[in-house]
């Protein structure tokens, strides 16, 4: 019979409360917010932009706020387009450029403000259809521990958005 070190049978008996309580854990189900504490975010300001009739893309964009708590997005769909991903824009050195988020955060002292010209925004991938000025398009937002929202977002003429 194999004799274990002390330093080496601690270890084993540890790691397998550490094994059993990650294991007893991992089963239990994210909640969702059914704590009257925890509010869903405000939904603000919501609306999209024409596509050209050939257009496969748009963006969409909307201000987020939360009275208290944390919230994060993590997602969005539409029966509109394929996927919708979270996507921030910068411009450095006089080029754009776009890269894909997996989340955002937003809390009280940080609402989330999606705008034209930078910053984030949701971008619609794979449209079924063109969007045109006076529709509307069904999404459903996704967040972490938060029940879905669903919300109708306006498209608006780019002369409602970009007056002078």
């Amino acid at each position: 019979m194999t004799r274990l070190p002390r330093a080496n049978l601690m270890l084993a008996i540890a790691m397998s409360g550490i094994l059993w309580m990650r294991t007893d854990a991992s089963a239990a189900t994210p909640p969702v917010a059914t704590d009257p504490m925890l509010e869903n975010p405000v939904l603000e300001d919501a609306f999209a932009l024409p596509t050209p009739p050939s257009a496969t893309t748009a963006a969409l964009y909307i201000t987020l706020s939360l009275p208290r708590g944390k919230v994060t997005l993590t997602g969005a769909s539409s029966p509109v387009a394929q996927s919708i991903e979270l996507h921030e824009m910068q411009m450095r050195e006089g080029r754009m450029h776009m890269r894909q988020l997996g989340h955002l955060h937003l809390s009280p002292k940080s609402p989330l403000k999606m705008r034209p010209g930078g910053g984030p925004h949701l971008m619609l991938t794979g449209l079924t259809q063109p969007i045109s000025s006076g529709d509307e398009i069904p999404v459903t937002l996704h967040f972490q521990a938060r029940p879905d929202q669903q919300i109708r977002v306006p498209v608006k003429d780019y002369s409602d958005i970009f007056t002078p």
